[in-house]
């Protein structure tokens, strides 16, 4: 498993946990005897505000701070969050019937609100290695496919937002306060059962409805309505307290997220069907509070209120009795209830599986050639290569000599590449490969993994990094041809013992092939590899990373005079005594490369430590 799995799936453990532990926490408030009334009765499971708040605050920082692009990183976005709620809500809508019967109202309706937690798998620490599916697009698309998209979801959500707004000025307009001191004795009795903190909502009385009914999304302008009806006590108190159970848990707020989730996905038949089964299981589980611990005559009662009310739902409101869509159902479960379980670990797993299977399908858009996308529309053949690593998946690197570095930009320049989204890592696998360049903006850096190539120009003031893939996969056999491992001298110091204390790698001073001079580091005569401090140090030992023809080492020791070594004069095959004083060491070889002789000096250095 990859760190970045490992890391969301930590996460997403966590918050299922905490998931299933509110789930039990609000079961446990309503249930408590608080006669001091410290702990409010009625609580959110969730905050409708989430992600609807994330997906319009990032499209505005995107619009504001990265203007450039912001098409492609808003349709992904929208893209991503579009399928797996889509998704998601497609198999809760399938198994809805078999969790009704055996979980409790709570934790399927718990079930429809976990999605507004998705915000954080667009979070950085919830990147995953790659995604398993790429859709790719024309560059032009995301812009139109944007504003399809933005202008339907917009439509959407403001025909709802009118909505209520209408619905709440035709229901208030005409409303006065309710002035009726026994109404007034039942609703300050439910209110102080309900144990609000200063509740700064209303009881009002209002000829333009016909159930009671509770509008408004913030606490201050919410609104209790009664129709001009008379109730028995009993019946106002089991209005009250449904009303009261939905202000306590932020039902409008949920309806208004689940209103978000249907203009996100407005072009989705299935999402319409979707929000009308979450909002009747709203409903249920805003039954399932106000009966809890009632008697089969209280509930009879309740039953009949269903019956005799007929509202309209329009809008953010909760209403006691909004359609009959659902109520066959709401009135066999307020009757005769049946045992079930409370569903908290149900909710956790969803949301673990929720969270761990976003966003492995992402788009990409057609970017354009490597000369313009690598090389930002600078000539190739005037960039550089100054320096080329490989690392191994144990992250043990090798430094590479490129053979045709004019080549091997005319062939980087020539790749079509398509611009990645999404959320991504995308160094999962063995091969990495960094090439850092010299270029006459400044200094670039690309690094090729296996299907993705990472450019990051610190040439530009943000110096941010992008993503690329090359449709139809690169083709790595002509990449491999033009790079070789770096010829390499590693040193084994031993003591007069034979034994071995330390391994270096000497420095590549310089290294030419076919007269063509590939390393050239003569203008940096101090920094020579070396080992300083060990009077142990008798001989050293050689490892060339080629086969070798021939060598010869120079000694330069502080006292006495430079002197040089052939192979046949060593006293064993690559085994070479060090001088009794401080000395530098060159190293010529002679190396047998894939592609020809290399010519190769090395240096290194023992002496005190200074």
């Amino acid at each position: 498993m990859s760190t970045e799995l490992f890391m969301r799936g930590l996460l997403a453990l966590i918050m299922g946990g905490c998931f299933c532990w509110a789930l039990y926490r609000n079961k446990n408030a309503e249930n408590a005897f608080d006669p001091e009334g410290r702990h409010q009765r009625y609580l959110p499971f969730v905050s409708g505000v989430i992600l609807p708040v994330f997906v319009f605050g990032t499209a505005l920082v995107m619009l504001i701070v990265r203007p450039a692009g912001v098409e492609q990183s808003l349709l992904s976005m929208f893209f991503s969050l579009f399928l797996h709620i889509s998704a998601y809500y497609l198999v809760l809508l399938a198994l809805m019937p078999f969790l009704r019967r055996h979980f409790s109202a709570a934790a399927c309706a718990a079930l429809w609100l976990i999605p507004n937690y998705l915000y954080i798998t667009q979070q950085n620490y919830m990147e995953l290695p790659a995604p398993a599916l790429v859709l790719r697009l024309p560059m032009w698309t995301a812009g139109v496919f944007l504003a399809v998209w933005g202008a339907g979801a917009a439509a959407v959500m403001l025909f709802k937002i009118l909505s209520h707004l209408l619905f709440r000025r035709q229901v208030l307009a005409p409303a006065g306060p309710e002035e009726d001191p026994a109404v007034l004795a039942v609703w300050d009795s439910e209110v102080a059962a309900a144990r609000f903190q200063k509740p700064k909502f209303r009881l009002v009385r209002s000829p333009a409805v016909a159930s009671p009914l509770s509008i408004g999304l913030f606490e201050r302008t919410t609104r209790v309505v009664l129709p001009e009806k008379e109730y028995s006590p009993e019946e106002l108190a089991l209005i009250f307290r449904h009303e009261l159970v939905h202000i306590g848990r932020q039902d409008a707020w949920s309806k208004f997220f689940l209103a978000f989730c249907a203009a996100m996905c407005w072009f989705n038949p299935l999402m319409w069907l979707a929000m009308g089964k979450s909002a009747d299981d709203l409903e249920l589980s805003c039954d399932e509070a106000v009966l809890r611990d009632e008697t089969d005559a209280r509930r009879r009662q309740y039953a009949d209120l269903l019956l005799t009310t007929a509202g309209d739902g329009r809008g953010f409101t909760t209403c006691l009795s909004p359609g009959a869509k659902a109520m066959r159902y709401r009135l066999k479960n307020v009757v005769k209830p049946i045992k079930k379980f409370t569903g908290g670990v149900l909710v956790g797993v969803a949301f673990f599986a929720l969270c761990m299977t976003s966003g492995y399908v992402t788009l990409a858009f057609d970017a354009g050639t490597g000369a313009q996308v690598l090389f930002d529309g600078q000539d190739p053949a005037a960039c550089t290569i100054s320096s080329a690593r490989e690392w191994d998946g144990v992250r043990a690197g090798k430094e590479l000599v490129c053979l045709d570095e004019q080549g091997f930009a005319a062939f980087l320049a020539d790749l079509p590449l398509d611009c990645l989204t999404g959320n991504y890592s995308y160094v999962e696998g063995t091969r990495e490969t960094i090439l850092v360049w010299d270029t006459p903006k400044g200094v670039l850096s690309t690094v090729f993994y296996e299907d993705t190539i990472k450019v990051t120009p610190f040439y530009t003031e943000k110096m941010e990094a992008s993503w690329y893939s090359v449709p139809g996969g690169m083709d790595w056999e002509r990449f491999d041809s033009f790079f070789e491992p770096l010829p390499a001298l590693d040193l084994a110091f031993e003591d007069e013992n034979g034994e071995c204390f330390s391994n270096i790698n000497a420095s590549l001073w310089r290294l030419e092939q076919g007269g063509t001079v590939l390393e050239d580091r003569t203008g940096s005569p101090e920094d020579v590899s070396g080992i300083f401090g060990y009077e142990e140090a008798r001989q050293v030992r050689f490892s060339f990373s080629l086969p070798v023809r021939r060598y010869s080492v120079t000694v330069e020791p502080e006292q006495g005079e430079p002197y040089t070594l052939g192979m046949k004069e060593l006293p064993e095959p690559d085994m070479l005594p060090l001088n009794d004083s401080p000395a530098l060491y060159q190293v010529e070889a002679a190396l047998e490369g894939s592609h020809g002789t290399y010519k190769a000096e090395f240096r290194f250095a023992v002496g005190d430590a200074e």
